[in-house]
């Protein structure tokens, strides 16, 4: 077994692994030779940006030419050559290992995701849709990307329920009184991205036990009256940073004076076959 890549030559291939070669922002693709009902894990290396998902032999293909279903870039869902869903699950990158359970049954598809072993939840669900068999496969394309791909016992689909079990760390997306996603960059610092009325980010780092927020970021656009306020809170919250810690299944924020709980969010649910270009055409 091993994979195929989709002959543009920007991929090096040893069995069950494939290292991206080729000139940053150039997207290149490669397809494992089973697939069908099953389970696999992906580890992925080098800067996030990776994707991971399924194709069919008659839909791979080089660049965006490909179509299939996918999970990656920043956390979204995408079809291959569009956005599906976006923010739907944690960025990943170098080290991480994501699980993906592929089910073809009748008329009915499933592909569901974990992240490290933590479930992630059902990504797309499929229905009244009958096609080729779905195989793996994976798209890149940055220097020092790279994955490398196990089999592994078929999971129950209960078990890919998201959050099905507690999750570990402040990483991820958490809602309170507004939105909030946190993304680990590195050892000690993180990217937190807010959204109340305006959509806010900023670099976080901690040393010593302090906190050095950096310049908040923000769209400009004038947010409704009711919001106005929560949005000014929520900019001194994050200008003031002191603390971010989890407290139970919460994640608790200090700053500026101001402590808010926020709970796990979750999200969009899975993407339906109205929301994948490729298969309504």
């Amino acid at each position: 077994m091993s994979w195929k890549d989709d002959g543009a030559g920007k991929l090096e291939i040893d069995g069950a692994s494939v290292i991206f070669s080729g000139a940053d922002g150039s997207k290149a693709n490669a397809i494992w030779s089973v697939g069908g009902t099953g389970y696999w894990e992906v580890k992925v290396s080098g800067p996030p940006g990776t994707w991971v998902g399924v194709s069919s032999e008659d839909k791979f293909g080089a660049g965006y030419g490909m179509k299939g279903l996918f999970f990656g870039g920043p956390g979204n869902l995408s079809d291959g050559g569009s956005l599906v869903t976006g923010q739907w699950g944690p960025e990943f990158g170098n080290g991480d290992v994501i699980g993906m359970r592929l089910e073809q049954a009748g008329q009915r598809t499933t592909v569901a995701y974990s992240k490290n072993g933590s479930p992630l939840g059902v990504a797309f669900d499929i229905q009244n849709w009958t096609g080729s068999e779905f195989r793996p496969a994976v798209s890149m394309s940055d220097a020092g990307q790279s994955a490398s791909i196990t089999a592994g016992a078929l999971p129950s689909l209960d078990s890919f329920g998201k959050y099905g079990s507690p999750r570990e760390g402040v990483e991820g997306a958490w809602q309170g009184r507004f939105k909030l996603k946190i993304d680990k960059t590195g050892e000690g610092s993180w990217r937190f991205n807010a959204k109340a009325g305006n959509s806010m980010s900023c670099s976080v780092e901690e040393k010593d036990g302090s906190l050095t927020v950096g310049p908040i970021m923000s769209t400009k656009m004038m947010p409704p009256p009711h919001l106005q306020q929560l949005e000014n809170e929520v900019t001194g919250l994050l200008g003031g940073l002191t603390s971010f810690q989890r407290e139970g299944d919460n994640l608790v924020v200090e700053g500026n004076g101001l402590r808010e709980v926020c709970q796990p969010d979750q999200g969009p649910g899975p993407a339906t076959r109205e929301q994948v270009n490729w298969m309504n055409k």
